[in-house]
């Protein structure tokens, strides 16, 4: 003889019906641990925007500071990690 058991109760214990709650999950979760093909490119189209975001962000700083004679906006060695991060970030993110 076979017992199906729905998936939202456990076994009878003590004469009382046990029920097991799924935790909550939140819209994060979907987007974190997904195997969907669909899912994963969703999560490449939002990272390469946000490294494009930081690129964008590094080249208008850059050029900022070479708009004027004086290199008084950004300092000389965080200038240079700028142009060097903004070039790495354009090119392979």
């Amino acid at each position: 003889m076979t017992v199906d058991i729905p998936h939202n109760h456990l076994p009878e214990r003590d004469g009382v019906v046990h029920h097991s709650h799924p935790p909550a999950w939140k819209w994060y979760h979907y987007f974190t641990f997904n195997t969907d093909h669909k899912v994963i490119g969703i999560q490449y189209l939002v990272t390469a925007f946000l490294f494009y975001l930081v690129g964008g962000l590094m080249a208008v700083a850059i050029r900022a500071e070479l708009a004027t004679p004086d290199a008084d906006l950004l300092d000389p060695n965080l200038y240079n990690a700028f142009m060097t991060n903004h070039g790495t970030i354009m090119i392979f993110l």
